[in-house]
């Protein structure tokens, strides 16, 4: 199995992150998410990055879950660091933008962060108990007579699936790689990179798209698009500690100002 298929998939460990409920782990990421993302000062994600590692040292997990970046990503990071570099964010340093550099590096840092939360639930939780939970959370939206099982259900199979889009995205990745580059694109390292991503952007639309109508068409031959929700057990002490402690945590990102500042006053 490779790295990029293991970050959806649980680790089979025990651990004290594994025993607590799915619904409290996936309660508490929204929370601190909030938190981190309506307050983005250093601070605040410093601390969102110790409850990370805090969390994944918790869950004893082997470095080796951690997924690499693929090479599409890179592109995509590498082209958002010219972007702010030579941005207009203040203050500058002759054609370097340092405010654009700074507001770059927090974007990435948030998102970082929040990928590595997401690992962090489907290696502790595994993907059909995180859908089946989202499915419990929303629950209470039936008294306002929101189709809260249809919705429960186009969630649970979009994260059941992300492992077929990873599959897909490894796929395509190796047979593109594999490929010699276009003679037109020899000694041209800018356009075959364009080349690389538009086929591999292409070719994974295309299968998901293919994988997506296959599933569709065995939901519709089985007759149901929902599936019964597994019995639940009741919240234990340790899980509603933790959506109490990351609820202080959201409140805290918005009551308590950051260091330093994102605007200059």
């Amino acid at each position: 199995m490779n790295r990029s298929s293991s970050f959806f998939r649980a680790i089979p460990i025990d651990s004290p992150v594994h025993r607590l409920a799915a619904e409290s782990k996936v309660l508490a990421g929204i929370l601190v998410s909030i938190g981190l993302v309506f307050n983005t000062e250093w601070s605040h994600i410093g601390v969102a990055a110790l409850l990370l590692f805090v969390a994944f040292r918790s869950a004893r997990l082997p470095l080796s879950v951690l997924p690499r970046v693929p090479l599409l990503v890179r592109f995509a990071l590498f082209g958002g660091l010219m972007g702010s570099i030579f941005s207009d964010e203040a203050p500058k340093v002759g054609a370097i933008s340092l405010g654009g550099l700074s507001d770059y590096a927090r974007l990435i840092a948030i998102g970082f962060i929040m990928i590595l939360w997401v690992g962090i639930l489907s290696w502790t939780t595994g993907l059909t108990a995180v859908g089946f939970a989202i499915r419990r959370l929303i629950r209470p939206l039936r008294f306002f007579k929101v189709p809260v099982d249809e919705i429960g259900s186009v969630i649970a199979l979009a994260v059941r699936s992300l492992p077929l889009v990873a599959d897909e995205i490894d796929v395509v990745n190796e047979s593109v790689t594999s490929r010699p580059a276009p003679a037109d694109h020899a000694g041209k390292p800018i356009r075959e990179a364009f080349a690389f991503i538009r086929d591999t952007a292409t070719a994974v639309v295309i299968g998901s798209h293919r994988r997506a109508r296959d599933l569709s068409m065995a939901m519709v031959s089985r007759g149901s698009t929902t599936a019964p929700l597994p019995p639940r057990n009741e919240l234990r002490r340790i899980d509603k500690l933790v959506i109490v402690g990351a609820f202080v945590v959201c409140v805290a990102a918005f009551v308590i100002p950051g260091v330093p500042p994102n605007t200059p006053a």
